[in-house]
């Protein structure tokens, strides 16, 4: 009696052994994105409609995080199982840069998300006009007293105007020495504090018809500052950016082109997940291009192309042999 016990306990315990060293059900995916309420969530809102039109059964859940960087790692360390980023953060992962320590690797792309969030410099009218300026360079020309607003430090459009201002030749020492201030601000809270005129600058990567900058120039008379070509440049070799014009008549008060660069976004996984689920979920994605557009109007250009359309990642196998079956061309480095 006792021996039968014993085997049926090991019987029980081998199963419950079985059951914990299973793999995550590709089924029930979560997704690592920002804040609650913004772009990324409605992103993931789209992407679980598109799994779900391929398998009903399929979810996708969309998680808060604090942004990409922080995603590179909450994919690695299987915290989510789909994580979308900035190509920059993705690149400075790769390459170990700030504030990544070492070189980060062993993860991949599905798709592009998007490659339209342009650099956008909103300055009042009244500061441009009393000193002059039209570009980022005149500000190192003219050395205003100006009150700036980056977005917040450690991620990456606070990066990209941090670089784009000293590639202009104006560091943020600079504007503090000329009796500027300078505050790393969150979208909201900077808008607001714009609309309150509280602020002369403001600085961030965001669709063109952005609901933050027109509510801003409903307050304020604005307009947009050009960027130099060798900070585009600078922005393009460092962050993976791409050139930018933001063209006349995109908002009511813009009276010239406005050249500049843009932000692209890309969704990642770990390099663990298994050839056959990337490619099942990336075929679904291709498969249902609508359910992403229909999320937003600024996303309207999602399509297989742009889909496949990255270089500075790698793609994963599974995402690469879904694209050459849907016969669109992949670009992307070789996976190592």
């Amino acid at each position: 009696m006792k021996l039968s016990i014993i085997r049926a306990a090991i019987v029980l315990l081998a199963g419950v052994l079985t059951i914990s060293a299973a793999p995550v059900s590709a089924k029930n995916l979560t997704l690592c994105g920002a804040s609650p309420g913004g772009l990324w969530s409605l992103l993931g809102a789209g992407l679980d409609a598109a799994a779900k039109a391929d398998d009903k059964n399929t979810t996708i859940t969309y998680q808060t995080s604090s942004g990409g960087y922080a995603n590179v790692l909450q994919v690695k360390r299987k915290k989510c199982d789909l994580g979308i980023i900035h190509v920059g953060e993705g690149v400075q992962a790769k390459n170990g840069g700030a504030p990544f320590k070492s070189p980060v690797k062993g993860f991949s792309v599905l798709t592009v998300m998007y490659d339209w969030a342009p650099m956008q410099w909103i300055v009042t009218k009244e500061f441009s006009d009393k000193h002059g300026i039209k570009t980022l360079a005149d500000i190192a020309t003219k050395k205003p007293a100006m009150r700036l607003i980056l977005n917040r430090r450690g991620i990456l459009p606070s990066q990209l105007g941090e670089l784009t201002l000293k590639a202009s030749g104006v560091t943020l020492k600079d504007i503090t020495s000329w009796g500027g201030k300078i505050e790393f601000q969150a979208s909201g809270n900077a808008s607001e504090i714009m609309q309150n005129r509280r602020a002369d600058l403001w600085a961030n990567a965001v669709f063109i018809g952005s609901g933050k900058i027109r509510r801003v120039a409903k307050s304020v008379p604005v307009t947009l500052l050009s960027v130099p070509d060798k900070a585009i440049q600078a922005a393009v070799k460092t962050f993976g950016a791409r050139p930018w014009t933001i063209k006349a008549g995109a908002y009511p008060w813009l009276k010239r082109d406005i050249k500049t660069h843009a932000a692209r976004a890309v969704l990642i996984v770990d390099d663990s997940m298994s050839e056959n689920d990337a490619y099942k979920l990336t075929k679904a994605i291709l498969e249902n291009v609508a359910k992403v557009q229909g999320v937003h109007k600024a996303m309207k250009g999602f399509t297989p192309q742009l889909m496949a359309s990255l270089e500075e990642l790698p793609y994963h196998p599974g995402a690469k042999k879904a694209y050459k079956e849907a016969g669109v061309a992949q670009k992307g480095p070789s996976q190592k």
